[in-house]
């Protein structure tokens, strides 16, 4: 009996209600797939009656009444589905004169599915892949896996209780059928834990969302690190009136860059019809006009394609820059503004745009100019604080790999379940509470 329990031990079953045969391994081919066969027994004294409640004093009130047999999907070994045929033992109570199956924590009631294999597909959809992968690699069907998530995923959401002392706040696109297609999600901007993923980022919307949490849990909040998307100033406003907003550092850098850019394309137009030559140098060299000015190479000298001789980093952008003067202008504003930036020097950063003001700029250079202007308080909380959106940003691009991976999604409770399962749900959470397994009649003859 030995190997018996060394068997149940290797399958995880843990029930000791259910005994197998003495030689319980077989082999069976089902629909063109080969399936090991394990064969076994469920059987205890129940303590009651689950239909009239009676208590089974003498264990004469409910007796054994026959056996059904159940094809449960265990696992897989080699590569091939396991199934355990086991043998139900049925009750009759005497008393109401039902009849009634014993139950066990390997599976659920009416069910032919292991708790086992659902634990797995919630291990699996942590991972970035498409379900009906997961459904392929466990021998069930893509409803299954869908089932899974709907269960798992529900009691992972916000309950509206809890807020960090930092909050770090974005968008994502998500379905095409949410209002513009963009959703809000929110993390912990310290220990990077996601908080909850709400459906439409609008104003209204998520003023209405923040307001479900009590009071106390909002005022606490001490820092929103975010970018420059108006709206949310305003949800701060109404719904944090003691958080400090911090701007991401990089959508600072990324607004100046691309007004750098912008003109650059401009310029390039500009002359190409004038010179094929000059129009290829920017064209080609746009990563290396957007490079910091402080981080150009000008000691190694090397050949280049688009140049003749030896040149360095530095020689090549004073040559672009020589090729207008409007350029010029912008590349140094916008390198000011960066180096300001990078050095937490909000006075310096300040100055730069003060003096922006006295000479003419292109349009979208003078629009991010004054953008900048509008989010000066959170330009200054950003030079005194470290916090940044790095970690939301990485929660984005896990998204986007994961709707790639099934080809985008239909239905948004399934993407945002996805996203729950895949950043709150850990090993603890496999158990019963999370996946609602019965856990009460299953063990009534321990």
């Amino acid at each position: 009996m030995t190997h018996i329990h060394c068997i149940k031990k290797m399958l995880g079953i843990k029930d000791p209600n259910i005994y197998l045969e003495e030689n319980p391994v077989g082999f069976k081919n089902i629909k063109q797939v080969n399936h090991i066969i394990i064969e076994g027994k469920l059987t205890y004294t129940p303590q009651c009656c689950v239909n009239c409640g009676i208590i089974n004093h003498s264990h004469q009130d409910i007796i054994k009444n026959g056996t059904k047999i159940s094809t449960i999907k265990l696992t897989h070994i080699n590569f091939q589905p396991l199934l355990l045929r086991l043998k139900k033992q049925r009750f009759l109570c005497k008393h109401c004169d039902q009849t009634f199956i014993a139950e066990t924590k390997l599976v659920e009631r009416h069910c032919f599915i292991s708790n086992i294999i659902k634990r797995t597909i919630a291990m699996e959809l942590r991972e970035i892949q498409s379900m009906k992968l997961v459904a392929q690699h466990l021998s069930v069907s893509t409803s299954t896996v869908i089932r899974v998530l709907e269960k798992v995923g529900e009691p992972l959401a916000s309950k509206h209780l809890y807020l960090p002392q930092h909050l770090s706040i974005d968008e994502f696109k998500s379905v095409k059928n949410v209002s513009g297609s963009m959703s809000f999600l929110f993390l912990d901007a310290q220990n990077h834990r996601l908080i909850d993923v709400v459906e439409d980022r609008r104003k209204d919307h998520l003023i209405d969302y923040f307001m479900r949490y009590p009071k106390d849990s909002r005022y606490s909040v001490k820092t929103i690190t975010m970018d420059m998307y108006s709206p949310y100033l305003e949800v701060v406003k109404k719904c944090f009136p003691k958080a400090v907003i911090v701007i991401d550092r990089f959508h600072i850098v990324q607004h100046l860059n691309r007004a750098l850019n912008t003109f650059r394309i401009r310029v390039m137009n500009e002359i190409r019809n004038k010179s094929a030559t000059d129009y290829r140098k920017l064209k080609k060299q746009w990563k290396l006009l957007l490079k910091n000015e402080w981080e150009l190479n000008f000691t190694d000298y090397k050949t280049h394609r688009l140049y003749d001789g030896l040149v360095t980093e530095k020689m090549m952008i004073d040559y672009l820059l020589s090729l207008n003067p409007r350029l010029r202008h912008v590349y140094k504003l916008v390198n000011d503004l960066r180096f300001a930036l990078h050095n937490h020097d909000f006075e310096q950063f300040n100055t730069t745009l003060e003096e922006s003001k006295k000479y003419a700029l292109p349009r979208k250079v003078r629009t991010t100019v004054q953008t900048l202007f509008k989010h000066q308080k959170g330009i200054r909380n950003a030079c005194l604080y470290t916090l940044s959106n790095g970690a939301i940003e990485g929660v984005n691009n896990k998204i986007k790999n994961i709707k790639r991976s099934g080809f985008g999604y239909r239905n948004y409770s399934h993407l945002r379940a996805r996203i729950l399962i895949s950043y709150r749900l850990t090993a603890s959470r496999f158990e019963p509470k999370a996946l609602h397994y019965q856990d009460e009649l299953a063990h009534q003859g321990e």
